[in-house]
């Protein structure tokens, strides 16, 4: 039989381009860049309102600290130190003599963001000033000569500033912060605060939140320590483990973006602290509340047309606009690594370093020189969306650890959408974590029916972003991983790295330690960054871009005539070594093209009767094969009917490119291989369908150990088969199955993943119009 009927129906309900993915939310990447954008144009047209050039007016009685807090703002939406707006405001900035602990606070804040090197002996000398204003209870006044009469509000933004100083390399006296906690824990009803004994507010009790998460941090060694020259791991205070539990409990009984809880006034105040609290806690929900999405989607409904913000109480309109703008453009920072929660709600085994990721993360800002964030998940109340918020799922632990049959399932399809699992047996130094390390072991064998491995010293992981020498670490230590496709997406580290990063402080002034402790916590951190590097290629989502779930569906369709389905060819070279990369490719083109295709991949001999069924065929694999004559003379016959074939080199395997055209020229002796020119229709777009390939992602390992450098853009490398006048097939000699399959990796040479779906889409459709 000929094909081209067969393939009308398909054909025929291409649609126009790709349609709503679901999501309700109208917080979208895009829309809440355009918010930032229309605030940060008010911000600047109302400069010069104040009393001064270069100010900002505000509450007369807080001096600069209108000015701090919008150029605050502005550097925090990205403006740049030399932009007019922010040269002015800080040459009046650099002037003014502040006397009130807001002034004085945020202009550390500003002076700490903007051009610290150049402003250092002032951040200093207003630091001391600051200092000297606590009083002996540990809170902050407006002014000193005000006594004892500090108050909560005052007292965060103090704190807020001495910890951006700490985090130069200021120093602090550690009196200051100590005193500091006994503050918020004696103002705490115990399980929320309010303003100055009065009843608990949102804002309130989201200032005590972040302050005493700062305040603990600047002390040494939460969980860790350094004794002589051995690190001691896993010493966990347990008095103050779980003290912001009832704090973060009421905020989420009362959560709301709307107004300020308990209180009728200072909204976009309350906002700003919550966005600190959810950043500083690593959590995306409070409650049930995604926090960040929920504000956005009150904000962008709230905000002027001429971009300003407008709050309640005391918070004048360019006041309500910074604090929406810090809120928008803080809470945004990308997910680099998510914390696994697991187990009975009061164990604590799974974070028994707790600032350990919070201080990677901070790591990974220092080496890739932007802003992140981290986040916890809940395993018990994930879905596989949930997971895939972040591309890194850290599951640490020292107690056996199992999981349910749906438990399994969730983490293998999370790692089958591209998804990175990070596990390490809190072992040695003061833990003991054999069980958790056997016990990971046998889930991980049971979910991906192979054991783990240990990794080979020229893995990408030992120099992704910095180079690790394997022999240089402790003694028995070593990293094992589990492979799937192309690219290792399970390690497991039998130590604890968490411990080191722990003591991995990512700013601020650091003890002199040996210099053997100092080498082991170093190189902790280096497998960390690189670990993050290997599995991310430092792309990361946009927080508020909807997770693509990529996973064929049940095959309703499969019945429908005219419904298209790709079978893969059988061969002994790797005929299904990436069983779901044509699956996922089907699934993208329905979504994009509205055709009706069959969830469906059956694999199928050339030799078989059963090829007529079939109007286009794929072929990939990983090495060598030979057809038979009985199937070379099947594909000569689905060619002569009509019949195409499309394909990709596993991981660029050259054995399998040889193989594909021997074999084919075998079986079609006329037929000619030619190399696709950047004009060839296959390239274009075609319609309201189709991708110009101009222009696509390309890794090539040897080119470099991180995505950045080993990534070249430019036309995509396509082959073509041409045989009486047509094109009967179009191959791919760099990987497209490996990031179709889960995604693309450091270790193979082919497309990014999104250049592969679209490069296959491609293909297809010229495959339906021949």
């Amino acid at each position: 039989m000929r094909f081209a009927s067969a393939l009308l129906l398909a054909v025929c309900v291409i649609a126009h381009g790709n349609q709503a993915n679901g999501q309700n939310s109208k917080a979208t990447p895009q829309a809440v860049s355009a918010a930032i954008a229309k605030c940060v144009d008010y911000l600047k047209s109302s400069q010069g309102s104040g009393a001064k050039p270069g100010a900002w007016a505000g509450h007369p009685g807080n001096g600069c600290g209108q000015t701090c807090l919008v150029t605050l703002a502005l550097l925090s939406a990205g403006r740049d130190i030399k932009s007019p707006e922010i040269a002015k405001a800080l040459t009046y900035i650099r002037g003014a003599k502040p006397e009130k602990t807001y002034e004085i606070s945020l202009k550390i804040m500003v002076l700490c963001l903007a051009e610290p090197t150049k402003d250092m002996p002032q951040i200093k000398q207003l630091v001391t000033l600051l200092v000297d204003m606590q009083t002996e209870g540990g809170g902050w006044p407006y002014f000193k000569s005000s006594g004892g009469d500090a108050d909560e509000s005052n007292t965060q933004f103090a704190v807020l500033a001495l910890w951006e100083a700490s985090k130069l390399g200021v120093s602090i006296p550690e009196k200051c912060f100590q005193r500091g906690k006994e503050y918020w824990n004696d103002r705490s009803s115990g399980e929320a605060w309010g303003y100055r004994g009065s009843g608990p507010t949102g804002s309130m009790t989201c200032a005590g939140i972040a302050s005493t998460i700062i305040l603990q941090d600047a002390s040494e060694g939460v969980d860790a320590s350094i004794q002589g020259e051995q690190i001691r791991c896993c010493g966990q205070q347990a008095n103050q483990r779980n003290s912001l539990d009832r704090p973060i409990n009421w905020l989420a009984r009362n959560f709301a973006v709307t107004h300020n809880p308990g209180a009728n006034a200072y909204t976009l105040y309350y906002l700003y602290a919550l966005e600190r609290v959810g950043r500083l806690t690593g959590q995306r929900f409070i409650g049930e509340h995604d926090w960040y999405r929920e504000g956005a989607e009150f904000l962008l409904s709230s905000q002027d047309i001429g971009g300003s913000f407008r709050g309640g109480g005391n918070e004048d309109v360019i006041t309500a606009s910074a604090m929406a703008l810090l809120f928008l453009s803080k809470g945004k920072r990308q997910v680099v690594i998510g914390h696994l929660q697991y187990g009975e709600p009061n164990s604590n085994d799974w974070n028994m370093h707790r600032r350990s990721v919070q201080n990677l993360t901070g790591q990974i800002e220092k080496v890739w020189k932007r802003e992140l964030a981290w986040q916890s998940v809940r395993l018990e109340r994930a879905n596989l969306a949930d997971l895939l918020e972040t591309p890194v799922l850290f599951i640490s632990g020292s107690k056996e650890w199992r999981l349910n049959d749906a438990q399994r399932k969730l983490l293998k399809d999370y790692t089958d959408q591209g998804g990175f699992i990070f596990a390490e047996a809190c072992n040695g130094d003061g833990c003991d974590g054999i069980a958790f390390e056997q016990s990971f072991r046998d889930e991980m064998e049971k979910i991906f029916e192979k054991p783990l491995q240990k990794l080979a010293p020229s893995h990408p992981i030992w120099s992704a972003e910095a180079k690790v020498n394997p022999a240089a670490l402790p003694k028995d230590f070593w990293l094992y991983g589990l492979d799937s496709c192309c690219r290792t997406s399970v390690v497991l580290s039998p130590m604890s790295l968490s411990c080191r990063w722990e003591l991995a402080k990512p700013f601020g002034l650091v003890n002199k330690r040996p210099a053997s402790v100092e080498a082991d916590i170093t190189n902790a951190v280096k497998i960390g960054v690189n670990i993050a590097a290997y599995a991310t290629g430092r792309e990361l989502k946009d927080k508020l871009d909807a997770v693509q779930v990529i996973q064929a569906k049940p095959d309703p369709q499969s019945l429908v005539r005219g419904s298209l389905t790709v079978p893969k060819i059988m061969h002994s070279g790797g005929a299904d070594d990436t069983p779901k990369a044509v699956a996922n490719l089907l699934e993208v083109f329905r979504r994009e093209s509205q055709s009706i295709v069959a969830g469906k991949t059956p694999m199928v001999s050339l030799a078989s009767e059963d090829l007529e069924k079939y109007p286009i065929l794929y072929i990939h694999g990983r090495n060598r094969f030979a057809l038979t004559e009985a199937e070379r003379q099947g594909l000569k016959k689905h060619i002569e009917n009509g019949g195409f074939v499309v394909g990709d080199a596993i991981c660029a395997s050259s054995d399998f490119t040889e193989s594909v055209k021997r074999e084919f020229a075998l079986a079609l002796p006329e037929s000619s291989w030619r190399k696709i020119e950047p004009r060839h229709p296959v390239m274009q777009r075609n319609g309201p369908v189709g991708f110009d390939l101009g222009n696509v992602g390309l890794i090539d390992p040897s080119s470099g150990a991180d995505l950045k450098q080993s990534t070249r853009e430019g036309p995509a490398e396509l082959d073509s088969l041409e045989w009486n006048g047509r094109v009967v097939m179009l191959f791919s000699p760099n990987d497209l199955s490996c990031a179709m399959e889960s995604k693309h990796s450091l270790q193979c040479r082919g497309y990014v993943r999104d250049d592969a779906f679209r490069i296959g889409i491609n293909m297809l459709l010229y495959a339906l119009m021949q």
